[in-house]
């Protein structure tokens, strides 16, 4: 039996949706201990899927069958999960943790950028595929934008503003860096009681509908990462690091807000961001499309103290899920299990 045992991500943020240089998205975000996924696999003649999200890791294998033309059958038993469609990475990880088990199910190592195209992952971040393969801290560097459009329609090539939306879907985004997060960081996240993120079509859509964001604010956002964040991170500087994480996430936040409304998805949402901030929070942020917001506070003692806070604020305001998550400095997981 294959065993493949990964964990969430936190998304920080898209940099670019500008493409005047030739290049969408970008992204920065790190691995996170919890909510885990594991996934058992084992050798059969067709297809068998048990367990949980049957339909979605179906979904993925025959995906990743079709395309490598191997194997011919599997036993795959999601065993436990990450929440759909709340931000925490979870059809990235899924995807891949399938790919990866029927790879060593035939007997071979793909490269991991392999098994991404395989599932069809990565079309607009790379994060999830660099903290499937590494975890810690993860900065991409998107993707090319397509110049030959001539074979598809406007609604195909999702032309705005003149801007060529359309990315080459036949490479992953290449990891420009990768750090290890320090161990004493914690992050305060809550999954708020509320609608789920954009995901599948809506999210597709929303992209094409996405303005092209003033180069300006793109400036601003990459000098944030390049010149503050990264640095924070090597020198293990929490408060510096908190503060980039909050402007860039309020800058992107901008980005998106005619899609979702505002500068994060939900009004529920803002208010324990807002709330954690006031309590003590060194940065905050909303994680891909929400609902799922985190804040960053240094020490396991302040971030039980914030979570208490936090849960208690939540439940005036409908409820929802909050925990404390540890940064996960290694990849996902992938043993051969004797049964």
């Amino acid at each position: 039996m294959i065993e493949v045992r990964t964990c969430a991500r936190l998304h920080l943020g898209l940099l670019d949706n500008n493409g005047e240089l030739g290049r969408l998205y970008g992204s920065v975000g790190l691995a996170v201990d919890r909510p885990k996924l594991l996934l058992r696999a084992r050798e059969a003649k067709v297809l068998q899927v048990e367990g949980l999200e049957r339909r979605r890791v179906a979904t993925y294998a025959r995906r990743f069958m079709r395309r490598c033309g191997f194997p011919s059958g599997a036993n795959l038993n999601l065993v436990s999960h990450i929440p759909a469609h709340v931000g925490l990475g979870s059809g990235t990880q899924l995807a891949m943790a399938v790919g990866a088990a029927l790879a060593r199910l035939s007997g071979r190592r793909l490269p991991v950028p392999e098994i991404a195209l395989a599932v069809g992952r990565g079309v607009h971040s790379g994060i999830g595929i660099s903290t499937f393969q590494h975890g810690g801290f993860v900065l991409d560097g998107g993707h090319r934008v397509c110049t030959d459009l001539s074979d598809l329609d406007e609604s195909e090539a999702g032309l705005k503003n003149g801007l060529e939306r359309t990315v080459e879907k036949n490479h992953v985004p290449p990891v420009l860096f990768h750090h290890a997060v320090p161990r004493d960081w914690f992050f305060v996240t809550v999954i708020p009681k509320t609608e789920k993120g954009l995901n599948g079509k809506k999210e597709d859509n929303a992209f094409v509908k996405l303005p092209q964001a003033p180069s300006g604010l793109v400036q601003k956002i990459s000098r944030r990462v390049l010149i503050q964040m990264l640095p924070a991170l090597v020198e293990k500087d929490v408060g510096s690091f908190g503060e980039a994480l909050t402007d860039i996430q309020c800058m992107v936040g901008d980005c998106f807000a005619s899609i979702q409304g505002g500068r994060f998805s939900n009004p529920v949402s803002e208010k324990v961001v807002d709330f954690m901030m006031d309590h003590g929070a060194a940065g905050i942020g909303q994680s891909s499309w929400g609902p799922t917001v985190y804040g960053l506070i240094q020490g396991r003692d302040e971030g039980q103290k914030l979570l208490r806070q936090t849960q208690s604020y939540l439940d005036t305001l409908g409820g929802g899920e909050a925990f404390l998550a540890r940064p996960q400095n290694r990849g996902a997981r992938i043993s051969n299990v004797r049964y």
